[in-house]
């Protein structure tokens, strides 16, 4: 059905709007020309011809043909007789009540006007041809409203045109100074003719049509048009200018056809804008989809807003394309964009920039399209949205109940904020993020109508973060990634079904809640295939296993991600005899896992199995790599045959990275030199063994000793821990290693960048420590404690480490009270240091030691190397003890030494203890230190101001702090020294220290 439209002034707005025939007008013509005299003056175009003037002084200089004028001056006819034909004109301008008619062979005929003047074209009249019409006036023009052009084609150009181009069919505009073209009338082309205005500046305020045609509106400084095999034209800009635009307010239509807008600045920093407040057409006629373009190019503005429409409701056929594409695209929130088909497919919105970004209001930032324009939109047209260099954002939620495809596609990321919902039949959603980025979905995706369908493409990775959850609910739903089809699993059959494909692609379509069901993979079956939970939950499942491997998965090479797991039951049940694990997720894994959260997991083995025992995973094989998984609100509780346990992994020989555990660690165990009870791992064994930037805050401990714990780790065996903390409550018994963060550390093992806080009790343990229990041959580097560690029964207790066994200790510090008992080694960072070295660490926790102890407020009982050590806490240790405010005792190991130590902390010992401001008694070598605390004991006590007993070798060393002795407790003390046996040279006393003897007793030999 055809329709009609006029030209409405809009006083509010100030500009010509278009509306149906019968709307009723408002204005004068003469307020009419008013206004367009004031868009011609803004626009900068030249002096306008008379208001009554029909063209003046044409010279014809190439074809053939002639120029008539009759009815009284106010027609003029144009008989072209050769099929190009070149007229030069002084003025051409028609006047409201004049006509100029071209007479041409045939439709294809091409006269080209050329305005050779300074006088700009001024058409408030009307034009007709039966061909086509090049008008050429560098001045400018403008199309008033009254102008009526009805012509086979129309290029109007305020770019030259060579003849020589024109003439061998080149139609290249360019090499004039430019102007702008202003057309508030109606300009008609034939069906399958084009119309094109080409300018500076192109403003459209009136009615442009070209049925099965194109029209074009350009702006820039060089455009070069071509017509196809259908004679239809094509434009291209091949260069701008500053403050190029084009816009439109009014109606532009081609039916069957194709519209362009488009601008070009002249370099990538100037902006070219084209900007759309009006009606455009190009609905699906005789089955030709129609095609809308509005281009701003790699520097362009382009906005939009008005009526976009490339429909196909009136008749058979597909709907068509709406491009809007440049540098920098804003969709206006009332901008409506139809492409809907009655009796086809409906066409596509494409919307590009160099930067999208979706937003809910104007205070989003910059904003390419609005959430609620697009949610409208989506209604009645697909979308594609495409950032060409940077980022794809989704700020605001998008929703549609159509059939309808929103597709997001990226050269860099893809980041989905706002909630994307569809609840039509067949409606889909496709990302595609660049070459090596991401997808990355920090909020909720739902797709819960029949047939429908998702794709996800990228370069890198799919990330769901925040909770995030893909649901994919409807009947007969779809999913694509990277070129892969997946099964949708929605029930617990398809589920289980998983048997009957161990190598195939699966998705988690929604949450499955309830119900029983055998591990995946059955007794020796191993799942190789990849499993994407799309951040779904599976709760309240009982999983049953005969086999050897027990989890929701027995066994898995394959990959795992984006799963949750709530209130799961594993129970394995095998009698018979060999090695067994069992984890909630998997039993043994040699392939991927990502993101998978675990919360309320209960295990539990009644077979007669020894086995590895993880709140995720049983065994993580050293192909095995965990990422991004946590398992939190659990109990996990060993048996006797437990070998290994762990709140995520029970061994671990490949890499967990970025991971957590917030679960209860308790139980029996079996004891064995290799096995661990661990807050995020019980065993963590071989060089590829990997942890980093992981964490546990659940409670550790277990109910007999003999066992490694940590807050952390249980045991680390030769492999590399870096990035890592623990916060949880650590604690075993009778002869345990127990560490906050490793219970031992052993065969060259790494700890680096990594701190506790929690508290760690022992009851009789071997080693106890904040960080460590002990560090055998491992080293310790950047790491940090600060809870208290106590064991009053135990035999090594530091602040940071129980002992270190040639190990390396390097930029450590402990803040923690340590409390150790009788007969121990305490020391507020370590409490027993053989062979191995400390070095730019510090203690600044209170140290305390029962009687008969080796007590240091750094190191208790040392025989390595410490250099460039500090301890600043108070220091002190119950009779019969020797006590240091940097180390208890110190002795002779293959020429470990002391050097650069500093001791600030008071120190104190009871009746009959050795004390030393830095060294309780000196067996090595001290040198460069000194000491600035207190120093007192009880009765018979032999204390210095730096040595209590020297039998070793004290070099250019310092103490100032007061030796604080009780003349009737029978003691021996000395500013510098209590008792020397051994060599004390370049030694200075300062302070109170100063005004008592150097030595309280010397037998040997001190040198100033």
């Amino acid at each position: 059905m055809n329709k009609s439209y006029a030209l409405v002034w809009n006083q509010a707005q100030g500009c010509w709007n278009v509306a149906s025939e019968g709307a009723r007008r408002r204005g004068k013509s003469g307020g009419a020309r008013r206004v367009i005299a004031a868009a011609v003056a803004l626009l900068g175009l030249g002096a306008l011809a008379p208001a009554h003037a029909l063209p003046t002084g044409n010279v014809i200089v190439s074809g053939t043909g002639n120029v008539a004028t009759y009815n009284n001056g106010q027609a003029m006819s144009i008989n072209q007789s050769s099929d190009k034909l070149i007229i030069n004109w002084n003025g051409f301008s028609v006047g409201a009540k004049e006509r100029v008619t071209f007479n041409q062979p045939d439709s294809n005929s091409i006269a080209l006007n050329r305005v050779i003047s300074a006088n700009a074209s001024n058409i408030q009249g009307q034009i007709d041809a039966n061909g086509r019409v090049f008008l050429v006036n560098p001045n400018g023009m403008v199309f008033g409203q009254t102008a009526q052009v009805n012509v086979g084609g129309l290029v109007a150009s305020t770019q030259d045109i060579t003849n020589a181009d024109f003439n061998s069919g080149t139609y290249r505009f360019a090499g004039g100074a430019g102007a702008s073209i202003i057309n508030a009338g109606r300009i008609t082309a034939a069906p399958g003719g084009s119309v094109a205005l080409l300018g500076t500046t192109v403003n459209n305020t009136g009615f442009i049509q070209a049925q099965m045609g194109r029209v074009a509106l350009g702006a820039g400084n060089d455009f070069t048009v071509s017509f196809d095999a259908s004679n239809l034209l094509n434009l291209k800009v091949n260069d701008g200018l500053v403050g190029s635009l084009v816009q439109n307010g009014g109606l532009l239509k081609a039916d069957g056809g194709q519209v362009l807008m488009t601008a070009r600045a002249a370099g990538s920093l100037q902006q070219a804008v084209v900007n759309n407040t009006g009606m455009i057409e190009a609905k699906t006629l005789r089955g030709n989809a129609g095609k809308i373009t509005l281009d701003g190019g790699s520097a362009g503005v382009v906005r939009v807003a008005g009526n976009l429409n490339a429909s196909a409701m009136a008749g058979p056929g597909n709907g068509g394309t709406i491009e809007t594409r440049g540098a920098d695209v804003q969709v206006q929130l009332g901008t409506q964009v139809n492409t809907q088909a009655n009796n086809g497919q409906t066409g596509t919105w494409k919307l590009s920039g160099m930067d999208v970004n979706v937003g809910q209001s104007a205070g989003s930032g910059e904003i390419t399209a609005y959430s609620d324009t697009l949610s409208r939109n989506l209604g009645t047209t697909n979308i594609e949205l495409a950032s060409t260099v940077g980022n794809l954002l989704v700020n605001a939620p998008i929703e549609w109940s159509s059939g309808n495809k929103l597709t997001l596609t990226s050269a860099g990321d893809v980041n989905v904020n706002g909630a994307l919902s569809a609840t039509g039949v067949n409606a889909s959603l496709a990302m595609t993020a660049g070459d090596a980025k991401d997808i990355n979905l920090n909020n909720k995706v739902t797709l819960s109508g029949a047939g429908n369908g998702l794709a996800l493409n990228y370069g890198r990775s799919l990330n769901l973060n925040n909770g995030a959850v893909v649901t994919l609910s409807g009947t007969g739903a779809s999913f694509r990634s990277n070129g892969f089809s997946y099964n949708v699993i929605q029930n617990l059959a398809q589920l289980q079904g998983i048997n009957d494909n161990l190598g195939g692609y699966y998705v988690l379509g929604n949450k499955i809640s309830g119900g029983s069901m055998k591990s995946i993979g059955g007794d020796y079956g191993t799942f190789y295939g990849t499993f994407d939970g799309l951040g779904n939950t599976l709760s309240n499942l009982k999983v049953t296993s005969t086999g050897p491997l027990s989890g929701l998965f027995s066994a898995s090479s394959g990959s795992i991600s984006n799963l949750g797991l709530a209130t799961l039951t594993v129970n394995a049940t095998s009698g018979n005899a060999g090695a067994a694990a069992l984890g909630g997720l998997v039993g043994q894994n040699s392939g991927t896992i990502s993101n998978v959260n675990a919360t309320g997991v209960c295990l539990s083995s009644n077979s007669g199995r020894a086995h590895s025992m993880g709140g995720l995973v049983g065994k993580n094989l050293i192909d095995g790599s965990i990422d991004r998984a946590s398992v939190s609100a659990s109990n996990l509780s060993g048996s006797n045959l437990t070998q290994s346990i762990g709140g995520l992994v029970g061994e671990n020989a490949g890499s967990v990275t970025r991971s957590r555990s917030d679960a209860k660690i308790g139980g029996y165990m079996q004891r064995t030199a290799m096995g661990g009870v661990g807050g995020l791992v019980g065993l963590n064994a071989g060089p590829n063994a990997y942890i980093a930037d992981s964490s546990s805050r659940g409670t550790v401990g277990t109910s007999n000793g003999g066992l490694n714990v940590g807050g952390l780790v249980g045991y680390n065996n030769g492999g590399v821990i870096e990035r890592v903390f623990s916060a949880g409550d650590t604690g075993s018994s009778s002869n345990a290693v127990i560490g906050g963060l490793v219970g031992l550390n052993d065969s060259g093992g790494r700890i680096a960048d990594a701190s506790t806080s929690g508290r760690v009790d022992g009851s009789g343990a071997a080693a106890i420590g904040g960080l460590v229990g002990q560090n055998r041959n491992g080293s310790l580097i950047n790491v940090k404690t600060s809870g208290l560690v106590r064991d009053t029964s135990g035999i090594d207790v530091g602040g940071l480490a129980g002992s270190n066994e040639g190990g390396t200790i390097f930029g450590a510090e402990a803040t923690g009270a340590v409390i150790g008992g009788a007969n121990n080694r305490v020391g507020g960072l370590v409490g027993s240091n053989y062979s191995g070295t400390i070095q730019s660490s510090v203690a600044r926790g209170k140290t305390s030691g029962g009687s008969n102890s080796h007590t240091g407020g750094l190191v208790g009982y040392n025989g390595g190397n410490l250099l460039a050590v500090e301890a600043s806490g108070e220091v002190y240790a119950n009779t019969n003890s020797f006590v240091g405010g940097l180390v208890g005792t110190n002795v002779a190991s293959n020429g470990a030494a002391i050097v650069s130590g500093v001791a600030s902390g008071n120190v104190k010992g009871e009746s009959r203890s050795v004390v030393g401001g830095l060294v309780g008694q000196n067996h090595g070598a001290v040198s460069a230190s000194s000491a600035s605390g207190t120093v007192s004991g009880g009765n018979y006590v032999t204390m210095g101001g730096l040595i209590g007993l020297n039998q070793g070798e004290v070099n250019y060393s310092t103490a100032s702090g007061k030796v604080d002795f009780v003349s009737s407790y029978g003691q021996s003390y000395g500013g510098l020294v209590g008792v020397n046996f051994g060599l004390m040279q370049g030694n200075r006393v300062s302070g109170n220290a100063a005004l008592l003897p150097q030595a309280g007793i010397n037998y040997g030999t001190i040198i100033q």
